[in-house]
C-alpha cells in the first residue's frame, strides 16, 4: 500500500473534509489492482465506535468486498487474542471495591468527608486511577510529589490516594481495569512488532494521540514498514514557527494543533513532511481564516500582518451563519427552524454541541414537526419511564411511605401495566387520593384502606394489593448488594404488574437496558459485599445516570445531534455548532479534588488545558464544514453569557479587517441568523394574543345563591365574595393538600383539641392540677395527630411553656362561671330565608346570669377594628347566644367576648359588648349589619366580586386561579356578569 520511506509515515486530512469518506476512498485507491483478499489484510484503528460503523458502511456502499479489520484504539487486546492478559474487572465491581476501601477510612475518621460523598469519591478516584494507568504513572510517584503544603490538606489527600495502592493490591489476582489491560496488551503488541512486524498495512485514523497509550501506539504504527497515521483536521495553513511555538513549553496546550505538534516532535517529523491525504476540502479560504483566528495568544499580532493576505472575506464566509439568540429557549427554537429548513431541502444536518440540555431542547422543539433526531448521546436511563419508576420504587423501601410518595408512585404509567384495562386502577387511585386528602393522612395505612373499602366493597382487591405493597416496602433487607437488588426488584415488579405477573416494565428498550444493568448488580452482589440501603440508593441513581439508551429504529437518519467528538465523523451537508459560550464550549475544567496543576505536571498527568485543546480541535474541524451555522445565546438562566473564546476571536478578526470586507461579512452572517430568529419568534408568538381576563363579579340568579353561611364565611363574604360564589354556587371546593404540613392552621386545630379534652375534666381545684392535665392531653393529642417529630417536639415544648400561665388565668375564669359549654353548635335565622350557623369554642354562664363567649387563638388575636369589621365570628356568636341560637343554652345577655391566646405573648383579649367612642360592639348593631350584608345579595344585580377587601395584597385566596387573578390586579374594577 505504501512506498518505502526513511521517516515515520504521517498523512493529514484538512479541516472540513469528510474524514471517514476520505480514509475509505484513499485506501481503496491505494489498493486498486490488488487481489480482493489484500484489503482484508489491512488493519485500521479508529477512536470511536461511530467512526468504526461509518467506515464499515462506506467500505460496503458500492459493491460487495472483503473488508479490512477495523478496530478501536482502546481495544488493543483484540490485536493480541492469544496473549496472557488479566481478566477485566467490571466498572461496577471497581466502584464498589473503591467505595468499600473509602468507607473503611470514613469509619476510622468521619471528619475526612461526609458519608453521602462515598460514591462521588470512589468515582473520582476511579477516574484518577484510569488516567494514571493510561499515562503510565505508578502510585509511588504521587506519594513522592513535593508540595510544601503544611496545611494538612495534602496529608488528607494522601490518605485517600492510599486507597489506590490498596485497591491495586486487592485486585492483584489475575484481574485488572480495562485501561491496565489495554496498556499490557500494547506492551505485548509492540514487543511482537519489534521482532516480527505485521505483513499487512496498519493505519491509525482519526486519533489525536491525546492519551498516553494511544500516543505510544501511534508512534509504533508510524514506524512500521507498512504503517501510517492519518491525522484528522490537520492545519496545513499553520506556519512552521507556530508549530515550533506549540512545543517550546510556553503553555499553549489549548491550541487545536498542540497534540499533533507534540506527536510530530516525538516522531521526528517536521510539519512540512506530513503528506496530504487525498480529500475534498469544502473551502480552503475559510480554513485559512479560521487558522489565523486560532493563532496562540502570544502571536495574535499576526492578524495584522497576515490578515490582509486573506483577500476578500465575503466568499470565505458566504456559507456561514451566526445566530445570537436572546435566550436559551430562543436559541433552541432557532436551531430547530434551521434543521427543519434543511430537511425540507433534502439535506442532512448535524447539530454539534457539548451542551446536553441544548440538545434536549432542540429535540423537543423538533417534535412539533414530528422530527426525531438521531442523538448520539441517547437518553439517560434515569430519565426514561422505567428509570423514573425504579427510582421511585427504591425510595419506598424501609421508608415511612407518605401519601405524596404513594400517590405519585400509583400514577406512574408503568404501574399495573399488566392489566388489560388500567381504567379501574386509575379510578381507584383518584378516589384513594381524594380520601387521603380529605382525611389529611400523612402516612397512609390499613385504617385508610379500610375506610376506602367500606365505602365500596368492590375496591377490596385493589386495596389488598396496596396493603401488600406497603408491607413489602416496610421490610429492610440485610445490608448486602444482592439482597438489596432482590428486594428492589420484588417490590418494583409487584407494583408494575399488580401481582399478575404481566407488567410491561421490562418490555421496551429502556426496560431491557435497565434489566441488563440490574443483572450486573446481581452478578457483582453475589460476593455478598456489604451495602446499606442509603448507599444502594445512591449507587443505583449514579449507575442509571451514567447509562444512556438509544433506539436507532425510531429516529431519522438525516438529522443528527452529536457531541464534539463526533465532529470528526463529518457526513452532513449542514453543520450547526450550538452553545458557543464559554463554560459550555469550551466547558469549564472540572475541579480536581486530589491534585492541583503543579502536582499534575510533576506527576506526569494531563493538565486541564488538554481538554480545552481537544475541544478547540473539534471546533476547528466542525467550523470548516461545507455549510455551517454558529449559534449562541446572549443570556442563560442566570446572567449574561460570554461568547466562546474561539467565536470571539473569529468575530474580532473579521471586525479588524474592514478592507477585506470583514465587517460586511460578519454583518451578512448575522443577517442570515436573524432570519432563523425571526421565524423562531413567530412560532413562539400567538397569532392573536389572548386578552387578559377582567376582574370577575358574577351575578347568578337569586334562586341559586346560598341561604346558609357559617360564621367564619362572613369574613370571606366581606373580603372575597367570589369565593362564596365558587364554593356555594359552582360547588367547587379546594382540594386539601396531599402533603399536609405542620402549619398554623393545623396547629390551631391541635391546640383546640387539647383544650377541649383537658377542660372536659374540669372544673379544677387549682392551677397545678390543670397544668398537669393540659400537658398530659397535649402529649396525647400530639402523638395522635402530628406525625412530624420535629413539629411534635416543638409544639409540645411550646404548650408546656404556656401551660402554667394559662392555668392560673383559667382557674380565675372557672371561679366566676356557673357552667361551661364546650364546642357548642348554634344558628340564627336572619329573614328572607337566610341562616347563619357556627360552633363556639366555649361559652361560660357567669354568676350574674350573663354569658361570656371565648375563642382559642393559636396565634395573636385580631385588633379591635379588624374584629369589628371583618373577623366577626365572636360577635355573631354573641348575637346567636342572645337569641337562644345555641342548643341547651337559654337566651341571655352576653357580657363580653374574648380571645384566649395560646401563645407566649397574649393572654386574654376581652371585648365588652357596648358602644364605645369609636367602635360599637352591641349585639343589636351587629345583628342589623349582618342582616344588611347577607340580604344585599338578594339583589339580582349584585355580583360577587373577587378579592374585594383583602387583608394583604399578598394574601392568596382558594379561588384566585379560578378568577384568573394575575391577568388582572387589585387596582382593576370588577366587571359584573349577569348569569342565566
Amino acid at each position: 500500500m505504501f512506498d518505502p520511506t526513511d521517516t515515520p509515515r504521517v498523512f493529514g486530512v484538512p479541516p472540513g473534509a469528510d474524514f471517514p469518506d476520505a480514509v475509505v476512498t484513499g485506501i481503496l485507491d491505494r489498493m486498486s489492482g490488488q487481489p480482493p483478499e489484500a484489503l482484508a489484510r489491512v488493519t485500521v484503528l479508529v477512536n470511536t465506535r461511530r467512526m468504526q460503523r461509518r467506515l464499515r458502511e462506506l467500505f460496503s456502499r458500492d459493491t460487495a468486498r472483503l473488508l479490512p479489520r477495523i478496530r478501536l484504539v482502546t481495544d488493543i487486546a483484540e490485536l493480541v487474542p492469544t496473549a496472557p492478559l488479566p481478566r477485566p474487572t467490571s466498572a461496577l465491581a471497581r466502584r464498589l471495591e473503591l467505595a468499600r476501601l473509602i468507607a473503611a477510612l470514613l469509619d476510622q475518621d468521619p471528619t475526612l468527608a461526609p458519608r453521602a460523598a462515598l460514591f462521588d469519591l470512589a468515582d473520582s478516584l476511579a477516574a484518577l486511577l484510569d488516567e494514571m494507568q493510561v499515562e503510565g504513572v505508578p502510585p509511588d510517584r504521587l506519594r513522592n510529589i513535593r508540595t510544601g503544603d503544611g496545611s494538612g490538606h495534602w496529608a488528607r489527600t494522601q490518605t485517600f490516594l492510599g486507597v489506590v495502592t490498596d485497591y491495586l493490591a486487592a485486585t492483584d489476582d489475575g484481574q485488572a481495569n480495562p485501561e491496565a489491560i489495554n496498556r499490557a496488551a500494547l506492551d505485548i503488541l509492540l514487543d511482537g512488532w519489534s521482532q516480527d512486524p505485521p505483513d499487512g498495512p496498519v493505519i491509525v485514523a482519526g486519533s489525536t494521540g491525546s492519551r498516553g497509550t494511544t500516543f505510544r501506539l501511534m508512534q509504533a504504527v508510524a514506524s512500521l514498514p507498512q504503517g501510517a497515521l492519518i491525522l484528522p483536521g490537520f492545519d496545513d495553513h499553520l506556519p512552521s514557527e507556530i508549530w515550533s511555538l506549540l512545543t517550546d513549553g510556553n503553555g499553549v496546550e489549548d491550541h487545536p494543533q498542540y497534540r499533533f505538534a507534540l506527536l510530530l516532535k516525538a516522531l521526528g517529523v517536521a510539519p512540512g513532511q506530513v503528506s496530504p491525504w487525498p480529500s475534498a476540502v469544502p473551502d480552503p479560504a475559510r480554513n485559512a481564516l479560521v487558522s489565523l483566528s486560532l493563532r496562540p495568544a502570544p502571536v495574535t499580532d499576526q492578524w495584522l500582518s497576515e490578515g490582509p493576505a486573506l483577500g476578500d472575506l465575503i466568499p470565505a464566509t458566504s456559507r456561514m451563519t451566526l445566530i445570537e439568540a436572546p435566550g436559551q429557549r430562543a436559541e433552541a427554537t432557532a436551531i430547530s427552524v434551521a434543521i427543519r429548513d434543511a430537511v425540507e431541502r433534502g439535506e442532512t444536518v448535524a447539530l454539534i454541541t457539548p451542551d446536553r440540555v441544548l440538545g434536549r431542547r432542540v429535540a423537543a422543539s423538533l417534535a412539533r414537526w414530528d422530527i426525531q433526531p438521531d442523538d448520539s448521546a441517547g437518553q439517560p436511563l434515569n430519565q426514561t419511564a422505567p428509570g423514573r419508576f425504579l427510582r421511585q420504587a427504591v425510595r419506598l423501601i424501609g421508608a415511612e411511605v407518605t401519601s405524596e410518595a404513594l400517590v405519585a408512585m400509583l400514577k406512574h404509567p408503568l404501574v399495573r401495566s399488566g392489566d388489560a384495562d388500567r381504567g379501574p386502577h386509575l379510578l381507584h387511585t383518584r378516589d384513594f387520593e381524594l380520601l387521603l386528602r380529605r382525611r389529611g393522612t400523612h402516612l397512609p395505612g390499613q385504617a385508610d384502606l379500610d375506610a376506602f373499602t367500606d365505602a365500596k366493597p368492590e375496591r377490596s382487591e385493589w386495596a389488598d394489593w396496596i396493603a401488600r405493597v406497603l408491607d413489602i416496602a416496610r421490610v429492610v433487607p440485610d445490608p448486602s448488594l444482592g439482597l438489596m437488588v432482590d428486594a428492589h426488584l420484588r417490590l418494583a415488579e409487584l407494583i408494575a404488574d399488580g401481582g399478575t405477573g404481566g407488567g410491561t416494565l421490562w418490555r421496551e428498550q429502556a426496560g431491557r437496558d435497565i434489566s441488563v444493568l440490574m443483572d450486573r448488580f446481581r452478578e457483582t452482589g453475589a460476593s455478598g459485599a456489604p451495602m446499606p440501603l442509603p448507599d444502594y440508593i445512591r449507587l443505583f441513581d449514579r449507575a442509571l445516570a451514567a447509562e444512556n439508551m438509544r433506539n436507532p429504529d425510531t429516529v431519522r437518519r438525516d438529522v443528527m445531534i452529536w457531541g464534539t467528538l463526533e465532529a470528526r465523523v463529518q457526513g452532513a451537508s449542514l453543520v450547526i455548532l450550538g452553545g458557543l459560550n464559554d463554560g459550555s464550549w469550551p466547558g469549564t475544567p472540572s475541579a480536581d479534588p486530589w491534585l492541583n496543576r503543579a502536582m499534575r505536571r510533576e506527576a506526569g498527568l494531563l493538565l486541564p488545558e488538554r481538554q480545552i485543546g481537544l475541544s478547540a480541535h473539534d471546533y476547528q474541524q466542525a467550523v470548516a464544514a461545507e455549510t455551517v451555522i454558529l449559534s449562541r445565546s446572549l443570556r442563560d438562566a442566570e446572567a449574561q453569557t460570554v461568547p466562546s473564546r474561539w467565536l470571539n476571536r473569529f468575530t474580532n478578526l473579521l471586525r479588524g479587517l474592514p478592507n477585506q470586507n470583514g465587517q460586511a461579512a460578519l454583518d451578512a452572517m448575522k443577517d442570515r441568523g436573524k432570519r432563523y430568529l425571526d421565524i423562531a419568534q413567530g412560532l413562539e408568538t400567538p397569532v392573536e394574543p389572548e386578552q387578559p381576563a377582567p376582574r370577575p363579579a358574577p351575578a347568578p340568579p337569586v334562586s341559586v345563591r346560598p341561604r346558609t353561611l357559617s360564621v367564619t364565611e362572613i369574613e370571606t363574604l366581606i373580603r372575597d365574595p367570589y369565593a362564596i360564589y365558587a364554593k356555594h354556587v359552582l360547588r367547587v371546593k379546594p382540594l386539601d393538600p396531599l402533603r399536609p404540613r405542620p402549619d398554623m392552621a393545623l396547629r390551631g386545630i391541635v391546640y383546640h383539641e387539647i383544650m377541649d379534652r383537658a377542660l372536659a375534666f374540669g372544673p379544677f381545684e387549682d392551677a397545678k392540677s390543670l397544668e398537669q392535665c393540659l400537658i398530659s392531653k397535649a402529649r396525647e393529642v400530639l402523638g395522635e395527630t402530628v406525625p412530624w417529630p420535629s413539629a411534635r417536639v416543638q409544639w409540645g415544648a411550646h404548650f408546656e411553656a404556656i401551660a402554667p400561665g394559662f392555668s392560673e388565668r383559667e382557674i380565675v375564669r372557672q371561679v366566676r362561671a356557673q357552667r361551661i359549654w364546650r364546642e357548642q353548635w348554634g344558628e340564627i335565622p336572619l329573614g328572607n330565608g337566610y341562616t347563619i350557623k357556627g360552633k363556639a369554642d366555649r361559652i361560660d354562664l357567669l354568676k350574674d346570669g350573663r354569658l361570656a363567649i371565648f375563642d382559642y387563638k393559636a396565634g395573636g388575636p385580631p385588633s379591635a377594628k379588624r374584629m369589628r369589621y371583618f373577623q366577626r365570628q365572636l360577635l355573631i356568636e354573641a348575637v346567636m347566644a342572645k337569641a337562644g341560637g345555641f342548643k341547651d343554652i337559654d337566651p341571655a345577655e352576653v357580657a363580653f367576648v374574648s380571645h384566649l391566646g395560646l401563645d407566649r405573648k397574649h393572654g386574654e383579649d376581652m371585648h365588652e359588648l357596648v358602644a364605645g367612642d369609636e367602635l360599637d360592639f352591641r349585639t343589636v348593631t351587629i345583628s342589623a349589619e349582618l342582616s344588611q350584608l347577607v340580604t344585599a345579595f338578594d339583589n339580582p344585580d349584585k355580583g360577587y366580586p373577587s378579592r374585594r377587601a383583602m387583608e394583604e395584597l399578598a394574601w392568596d385566596g382558594d379561588y384566585d386561579h379560578l378568577a384568573r387573578y394575575g391577568e388582572w390586579d387589585d387596582t382593576k374594577p370588577a366587571t359584573k356578569v349577569l348569569l342565566p
